[in-house]
């Protein structure tokens, strides 16, 4: 079924490095993650928070007059500030929102799947102004010799989808925002089916419906079409609130393996499971009749975010034993091993 690797979480804040005196790791979590050469490769969402002051606010974002560099925003704390801040991850400052921390993403590398050496710098840092309170969740997908790797972009016009790609992990282009505020959990599947590249994406929707994943056609994974609504959140417990997509679809024999996380009662963040048609990604031929996995221990259940599980990247030995590399509680990564033939059991033919 699913099992946990007992030393979880295999990664933490404090295996982060960062030189900058004025700012703390506030979570690594939530990582991308491909096969490269001899190696599992993990792309880390790296969290960096300004350290507390008395009487101040401090919100750390990415100065648009450098290359990279973060700088402080800082009030004093009085009577007259209009503060809003019941949520860890942003805050009100007199009717503006901004994030209480700043991502990043640090590359991992391991030949075991385990065991992970981690950058001591960032290799992928904000650098445009959609970017300035920072890059979040990746998504590798790899087609031909190329990586190409959607990301959360997000400044105070809201978050949108960037894409990058590389060929080593060293150097990184950028090639734009291709789904524009307020988009975000996009993947692609890793080839053409029938002439055309598929992405799902996952817009946010506040006075209909609820954020439910969509997918959508390109011939060149910058310019996206013919957007169809792909997956509505199902009533339950589970799903209720809202779903995205997670990492990169799996071809299998049977269609394309999905793994999306859902939202449900009480805030609580789970992954489950769709299969689609090998040839017509946009028809759903089984879904998991339960989540896969669901928050159950301490790191899952207790961080900066409580109670969430959610996986931007698995990878796939023949098959026969998948890694899951997922975030635990916003705070930090852990790792669980399934098979094929489970994921398969667990979904219902529709």
């Amino acid at each position: 079924m699913i099992k946990r690797y007992e030393s979880n979480p295999i990664i933490k804040p404090e295996d982060i490095s960062i030189e900058n005196d004025e700012l703390e790791i506030f979570g690594v979590f939530n990582p991308a993650a491909t096969k490269f050469k001899d190696e599992i490769l993990l792309l880390l969402r790296v969290a960096l928070k300004a350290k507390s002051e008395k009487d101040w606010i401090k919100i750390p974002v990415a100065d648009k007059n450098d290359s990279f560099n973060i700088k402080i925003l800082k009030w004093k704390k009085h009577k007259l500030l209009k503060v809003e801040d019941n949520d860890a991850r942003f805050i009100d400052i007199n009717g503006i929102r901004y994030l209480t921390s700043i991502s990043l993403f640090y590359l991992a590398r391991s030949e075991d799947g385990i065991h992970f050496k981690i950058s001591r710098t960032p290799v992928f840092t904000p650098s445009a102004d959609y970017e300035i309170y920072g890059v979040e969740d990746p998504r590798i997908i790899n087609i031909g010799e190329k990586y190409y790797i959607t990301y959360t972009a997000v400044s105070e016009n809201g978050f949108c989808t960037g894409l990058a790609s590389t060929e080593d992990f060293r150097k990184f282009e950028r090639l734009g925002i291709i789904f524009p505020p307020e988009n975000k959990d996009v993947v692609f599947f890793p080839e053409r089916i029938n002439g055309k590249y598929f992405s799902l994406h996952r817009p946010t929707v506040s006075f209909i419906g609820k954020p439910s994943i969509w997918i959508a056609q390109s011939d060149d994974l910058i310019h996206w079409g013919e957007h169809r609504l792909f997956l509505t959140p199902t009533n339950n417990k589970w799903e209720r609130t809202k779903i995205g997509a997670g990492p990169q679809p799996l071809l299998t024999d049977k269609g394309w393996l999905i793994f999306y996380h859902s939202c449900g009662d009480n805030q609580i963040y789970s992954m489950n499971l769709i299969l689609t048609e090998k040839n017509n990604p946009q028809k759903i031929i089984g879904k998991s009749t339960k989540p896969i996995l669901t928050p159950r221990y301490k790191y899952e259940k207790v961080g900066v975010v409580p109670n969430v599980v959610f996986c931007n990247g698995w990878i796939a030995n023949d098959y026969e034993k998948i890694l899951i590399y997922y975030g635990a509680a916003d705070k930090y990564v852990a790792l669980a091993e399934t098979s094929l033939d489970f994921l398969f059991s667990s979904l219902k033919t529709l």
